[in-house]
C-alpha cells in the first residue's frame, strides 16, 4: 500500500522552481496531530516580498461548489512574523482578508483553522465534500479550507508538508517532489483534495491511465477493493465513450460515514474526486457509488478540458457565476448515463427509468427558469433551484444529442462535439464565456441555434414526447395506477443549508389542510403512536410503513425558529404514475435506425 503518491514527472522540479513569481517562496506546514481541538494548525513559511504591504486572502467560494463558503469564518489566531520571530502588524479586512504591514520582512504566518464537519454553522453551511474534517483516525483536507494565497500571487507555486500520526495513509491528487507535496498554483492546490487516516487502497490501470482508490470507512465496512470491480467497468466505459481518457492519473477519495448528515455527495476535480457517503453494506453501496462516480469522473472533460475564462481565472474573492453551468454539470450528468448505456453496462430499461426520474425531479422546480438564468443565479438568487441543473440540464443535453444525431443522420452527436471541443481547447486554453453558443453553432448546424434559444437560453418545455417517439418509445406524462396508499400529505422537500425544507405543498390536499404544513417549514421529526422519530433516523421509513389510514400523527417542524407540532390523520391517495416511458411494440425502419444512433452512437 502506497503511503504517498504523486506524478513522477514532478521529481524533475527543482527547489529554485518554487521561488515562484517575483521571487516569492511559499511553503505550508499543516499540523493534524492536535485532534482534540478539531483544528488544523498552519504555519506558512514565506520570503521574497518586495512591497511594504500585502493582503492574505481566504476563499469566499471555490470552483464547482456554487456556494458561498467564506472560509475566513473558521480562521483564528492569525499572526505574522519576521525572520527574527518578531510579530508584524496585521489588520483584518472583512471576513476573508488580512492586511500584513512591513511585508518586506515577512517570514512566517501562523493560524488555526477549525474543521467544518464539527463546527456549528448558522449561515452558508459548507457541503461536507467541500469542507474539512479532523478526527483521531482520519482527516479530510480541501485546499481552500486550510490554505489561502497572497493577492497577486494566486499563480505562485506552493509546497505543502503534512504532519499526521505515523500509522496514517495519505491519498492525494497533489503531485509530489521528494518529501513534499507540490502545486504549481493555488488553483491546483484547491483542485487537489487529500484524504488521510486509516485508509485502504487499491489501484488499477485503464488504457494509459493509472487510477487510485482510497477509502476511509468509519466502521471498517467498505474497503477500497470492494469498489474496484464496478469502478473499473465504469472507467472502461468512459475510456470507450471518450475514445481515450485525457488524464494519465486519477484519484478517487471515499469517506464513508455512519451518519454524514442530510447533505452528502461528491465534489469533482480535474484529476480527482472526493466523496462523503453513508456507510452501508459494501455489496449494496458499490453500485450507488459508481453512479455518482461516473458523473464526477466525466468532469475530466468538463470543465477540465472545456471551460470558459471565468473557470480558468477563478475569483476566490467574489463569486462570479458562468452561464454555462448547464454544460459543466448537465452535460456531465448526461454523459455519465450514456457512457454506461453505450458500453452495455446500463440497459435501455434502466436508462428509461433514469430519464423518468429526472423528469419527475424537474417537476419540483420552477418551469419558467431557463438553464442560463439558473446558472447565473446559482450562488444566491436560485440556490433552492440549483439541484435542477443535474436533472433539467442532463435532459436538455440528451435532447441536444438527439437533435444533433437527427441533423447529421447519425454521424455526429453530442459526444463527438464534446471530444472535438476538448481537443480544440484543453486544460490550459479557455473558451470565451460570451461566445460559446456561437462557437457551438459554428461547429454543428444553424438549426442548433434555435435549440439553444428555446431550451437553454429560454424555458420552453423540452420536446420529450417528440424525440422519444423518434427512438421508438411511447411517453405518457401522467396516468392513474388504480393503486391506493397511505398519505401524510402531498408535498416535496429538499436539502437546503443542511436542513430538510418543505416545498410545493398542495393546499387542496386533505391531510395538508388538517396539518397546516407550509412551504419553507424545516422538517424535524414525525410523531406517531407515542413515538417521535427524526426524519434522518433509520427508523423513519419503518414507522411510516406501519401507519394506517385514519391514524393520528404529527409533523414536528421548525417555523420562524420555533418548533411547531402539526397534527393530522393519515390519509389515502391513489398513486399517479408520471413520465412513464414504454418501448413501442412495432418500430418503423426510421425508428430502429434512430434508436441505434442514440443508444450506441453507431
Amino acid at each position: 500500500m502506497a503511503r504517498l503518491i504523486g506524478l513522477m514527472a514532478t521529481w524533475l522540479l527543482t527547489m529554485s522552481a518554487f521561488a515562484g513569481n517575483n521571487g516569492l517562496s511559499i511553503h505550508y506546514h499543516i499540523n493534524m496531530t492536535r485532534t482534540e481541538t478539531d483544528s488544523f494548525y498552519v504555519t506558512l513559511d514565506v520570503s521574497g516580498f518586495k512591497s511594504d504591504t500585502t493582503v492574505f486572502q481566504f476563499a469566499s467560494t471555490a470552483p464547482g461548489t456554487y456556494q458561498i463558503m467564506d472560509v475566513g469564518r473558521f480562521v483564528g489566531s492569525f499572526r505574522a512574523f519576521d525572520a527574527a520571530n518578531k510579530p508584524l502588524k496585521v489588520e483584518r479586512r472583512g471576513t476573508n482578508q488580512y492586511a500584513i504591514y512591513n511585508a518586506r520582512s515577512l517570514a512566517k504566518l501562523t493560524y488555526q483553522v477549525e474543521d467544518t464537519y464539527d463546527t456549528m454553522i448558522k449561515e452558508f453551511p459548507i457541503y461536507v465534500m467541500a469542507g474539512s474534517n479532523l478526527e483521531k483516525d482520519n482527516a479530510v483536507v480541501n485546499g481552500q479550507m486550510v490554505c489561502g494565497y497572497f493577492h497577486g500571487h494566486q499563480s505562485n507555486p506552493i509546497r505543502i508538508s503534512f504532519e499526521y500520526p505515523k500509522d496514517w495513509t495519505v491519498g492525494s491528487a497533489l503531485d509530489m517532489n521528494k518529501n513534499e507535496y507540490v502545486a504549481d498554483t493555488f488553483d491546483r492546490l484547491v483542485d487537489s483534495p487529500t484524504l488521510l487516516g486509516k485508509l485502504t487502497h487499491a489501484e488499477m490501470k485503464v488504457g494509459g491511465t493509472k487510477v487510485d482508490i482510497y477509502s476511509y470507512s468509519e466502521n471498517d465496512k467498505i474497503k477500497a477493493d470492494d469498489l474496484v470491480p464496478e469502478m473499473k467497468k465504469m472507467i472502461m466505459a468512459a475510456d470507450q465513450f471518450l475514445k481515450g481518457l485525457p488524464v494519465k492519473r486519477y484519484t478517487f477519495l471515499f469517506h464513508f460515514r455512519a451518519n454524514p448528515g442530510p447533505v452528502f455527495g461528491a465534489w469533482e476535480h480535474s484529476y480527482a474526486s472526493l466523496y462523503v457517503i453513508p456507510e452501508g453494506d459494501p455489496q449494496k453501496t458499490a453500485p450507488g457509488v459508481v453512479s455518482i462516480a461516473a458523473h464526477e469522473f466525466f468532469h475530466i472533460v468538463t470543465p477540465l478540458n472545456i471551460h470558459s475564462e471565468i473557470i480558468e481565472e477563478f475569483n476566490y474573492i467574489k463569486p462570479v457565476a458562468s452561464q454555462h453551468l448547464w454544460l459543466y454539470e448537465g452535460t456531465t450528468e448526461w454523459a455519465s448515463d450514456f457512457m454506461q448505456v453505450r458500453s452495455g453496462q446500463m440497459s435501455d430499461t434502466e436508462l428509461m427509468n433514469q430519464i423518468s426520474l429526472k423528469l419527475q425531479n424537474n417537476d419540483q422546480y420552477d418551469p419558467d427558469l431557463s438553464l442560463v438564468e439558473l446558472s447565473l443565479g446559482s450562488f444566491e438568487k436560485y440556490v433552492d433551484q440549483y439541484q435542477n441543473i443535474y436533472d433539467k440540464g442532463a435532459l436538455t443535453a440528451m435532447f441536444l444529442d438527439m437533435r444533433l444525431l437527427e441533423l447529421s443522420k447519425g454521424k455526429k452527436g453530442l459526444r463527438d462535439i464534446v471530444n472535438t471541443l476538448a481537443k480544440k481547447y484543453g486544460p490550459k486554453k479557455a473558451f470565451p464565456e460570451s461566445q460559446f453558443f456561437d462557437i457551438f453553432v459554428e461547429m454543428t448546424y444553424p438549426e442548433i441555434r434555435d435549440y439553444i434559444d428555446q431550451y437553454i437560453k429560454g424555458s420552453k418545455p423540452l420536446p420529450v414526447k417528440e424525440y422519444l417517439a423518434k427512438a421508438g418509445y411511447e411517453y405518457i406524462p401522467s396516468q392513474k395506477s388504480g393503486v391506493f396508499v397511505t398519505s401524510r400529505g402531498k408535498f416535496d422537500f429538499g436539502a437546503y443549508n443542511n436542513q430538510i425544507v418543505v416545498r410545493n405543498v398542495d393546499p387542496t390536499d386533505s391531510v395538508n389542510m388538517q396539518s397546516g404544513l407550509k412551504d419553507g417549514d424545516v422538517m424535524l421529526r414525525i410523531a406517531y403512536n407515542g413515538t417521535e422519530v427524526s426524519i434522518l433516523d433509520a427508523r423513519f421509513s419503518t414507522l411510516m410503513s406501519s401507519m394506517h389510514i385514519g391514524d393520528p400523527f404529527a409533523w414536528i417542524v421548525k417555523r420562524d425558529n420555533k418548533e411547531v407540532k402539526l397534527e393530522a390523520n393519515v390519509g389515502r391517495r391513489e398513486i399517479i404514475e408520471t413520465h412513464k416511458i414504454i418501448p413501442m411494440v412495432t418500430l418503423t425502419k426510421e425508428q430502429e435506425q434512430f434508436r441505434k444512433w442514440w443508444l450506441t452512437n453507431q
